[in-house]
């Protein structure tokens, strides 16, 4: 979600002290807002909430009251439409505010965790060189199919280079804030490996090797669970129509009725409307728990 800077003090110097008020009840919103990457303030995230819910609640009303005027002619459906769509709206607006922070900080936690064993890899072939950790995070930002990585990489060489923090005190920081527990493990453990006077390219070593391990152990368990999902779309979405629509066929020669329906526009309902959904509601069920491994 894009907002422009003139867009986000209106809506704090709006709703400021609203939020003030009520900012304990989205405090759960913290760490997902820092996570996800946004660049906005809890306290400005919550103003530019309910502003957005308030533009929306009153442009839906606005909208659906003249609609209504011109399309409804029973009073009872003009109320409820004009009652209940713009609440619907702007409860739509509300939660998906509310719900986009963890939505995308999972969304860069698994970006990260995806990238992470090949980054360390990389990492620790440029440590090995004998360059310093920020020059080699500097590195590593140059390298835009790393995504999440090369993002936290960034916040570290801006931690040194803006902030004049230390490499130890520059890595725990973004270690605190980054969305993916590997990658806090990681960075935890490399602060306290510089700090400590530690061999960093062994420890980048070892942390690759763990991570490379994890990511083949994942992607083994992964096709063994694929290979189940085969096996049930298998059963349930081709078997088991076929024997369905064989039998349909035997009782289009005998006649009759299929909950009402005739058995012709049940094996087409069958056929154009109830497969077809199934199927998609399998991908969709594919795509969401693919671990990307």
């Amino acid at each position: 979600m894009g907002f422009s800077e003139s867009y986000r003090k209106l809506s704090v110097k709006v709703f400021g002290p609203l939020v003030d008020r009520t900012i304990s009840s989205f405090e759960n919103l913290r760490i997902p807002l820092i996570g996800s990457g946004t660049s906005v303030l809890l306290r400005s995230w919550v103003s530019m909430t309910y502003m957005s819910t308030a533009l929306t609640y009153i442009s839906s009303l606005l909208v659906t009251f003249v609609l209504s005027v011109y399309l409804v002619t029973d009073f009872v459906i003009f109320l409820y439409l004009t009652l209940f769509v713009p609440i619907l709206a702007a409860t739509f607006v509300f939660l998906g505010f509310y719900l986009y922070p963890s939505q995308k900080a999972r969304s860069v936690q698994k970006s990260i965790e995806i990238d992470l064993p090949f980054a360390l890899s990389h990492m620790s072939a440029i440590a090995s060189s004998g360059i310093p950790p920020e020059f080699m995070f500097q590195l590593i930002t140059g390298f835009e199919e790393y995504k999440g990585i090369s993002q936290e990489a960034k916040m570290i060489v801006r931690n040194i280079k803006t902030l004049g923090m230390s490499s130890v005190t520059a890595i725990e920081d973004v270690a605190k804030k980054t969305p993916s527990p590997a990658l806090k493990q990681v960075l935890n453990g490399m602060a306290i490996t510089i700090e400590k006077g530690g061999n960093v390219v062994r420890y980048l070593k070892e942390m690759a090797d763990k991570s490379l391990f994890d990511y083949r152990l994942k992607r083994e368990q992964y096709l063994k669970t694929l290979s189940t999902y085969a096996d049930i779309y298998t059963a349930l979405l081709v078997a088991a129509p076929l024997m369905m629509l064989a039998v349909l066929g035997v009782m289009s020669i005998i006649g009759g009725e299929v909950l009402g329906l005739g058995i012709q526009d049940m094996i087409q309902l069958i056929t154009w409307v109830l497969l077809p959904f199934l199927n998609v509601i399998f991908l969709m069920f594919i795509h969401i728990t693919y671990p990307g491994v």
